[in-house]
């Protein structure tokens, strides 16, 4: 009887059947592309389990969303309200309304149910959104808020572009801002070397906040404004309202988040009334 014997990886035939070399001969090459299915196998797991995790939030979504480390235009409300949600930056999450120059430094903080809301530096809620992405946005639109649809990306929310005039030329354009709330006139003034745009914009900030005040606020003598003066702080925004003297600290280096907000201001100005 014919038979096969293995010896070192090679077939050597002696006396066995034919019936059997042809067994023994499926058997081992089954074996070999059992090994080769198992390593290319093993290989496309692997490749496939790398692209899953190289998904990013922006994969999953169709469409950019207001969690996301972006910058993303919205409209909410009747009168279709615009506005400009901004992740970019460490920290603080930007906002800017369409027409407003203000752009708002929002801090994040979550809710019992995994909402989010981002508060402005007088702690009011200024947008909520839900755990499904869910947008509401309050300010304008007051305590109830409207619901925002997302329009798509948007340019990110730059820090206060560098101003080419000196801080006297950047100080006495920002006086005529200030002509309408007294009939005199309100001095100004920076200290602390600050740069001439962080001193605009915080003087732009402490107009507008003034400009929300009842009608003739700042008519009774008590109320007048005498002074507003802008200077460094070295921990965080401030703003002071004291006989006359407005006083606004601000954090070179920190973009919008270094100077207090509109809201802050007049907060300030009205508080003791």
């Amino acid at each position: 009887m014919d038979h096969m014997v293995i010896r070192d990886g090679l077939l050597s035939e002696k006396h066995l059947g034919s019936g059997v070399y042809a067994q023994l001969l499926l058997s081992w090459l089954s074996c070999i592309f059992m090994a080769v299915g198992l390593m290319f196998g093993g290989s496309a797991t692997a490749q496939t389990q790398k692209r899953a995790s190289d998904f990013s939030l922006n994969d999953m979504f169709a469409s950019p969303n207001a969690a996301a480390a972006q910058a993303v235009s919205f409209s909410a409300g009747p009168n279709n309200i615009r506005f400009v949600l901004d992740r970019s930056q460490p920290r603080v999450v930007l906002l800017r309304f369409e027409g407003d120059p203000e752009v708002w430094a929002l801090t994040s903080q979550w809710g019992p149910r995994g909402d989010e809301f981002l508060r402005n530096d007088i702690g009011e809620v200024i947008v909520r959104i839900t755990t499904l992405g869910g947008v509401t946005i309050y300010g304008p639109l007051g305590t109830n808020g409207g619901l925002a649809a997302s329009e798509g990306k948007a340019k990110t929310l730059s820090a206060p572009a560098r101003s080419e005039d000196t801080l006297q030329a950047t100080l006495e354009k920002a006086l005529r801002w200030f002509d309408k709330f007294s009939s005199r006139s309100i001095r100004v003034e920076a200290s602390g070397a600050l740069p001439p745009a962080l001193v605009y914009e915080a003087l732009e900030r402490a107009a507008q906040g003034m400009s929300r005040a009842p009608r003739g606020y700042f008519g009774r003598p008590e109320r007048r404004v005498k002074l507003i003066r802008v200077q460094r702080s070295f921990d965080r925004p401030s703003v002071r309202w004291q006989s006359g003297i407005l006083t606004i600290g601000v954090v070179p280096g920190s973009g919008y988040a270094g100077r207090p907000s509109s809201a802050a201001i007049l907060l300030a100005l009205t508080k003791s009334s």
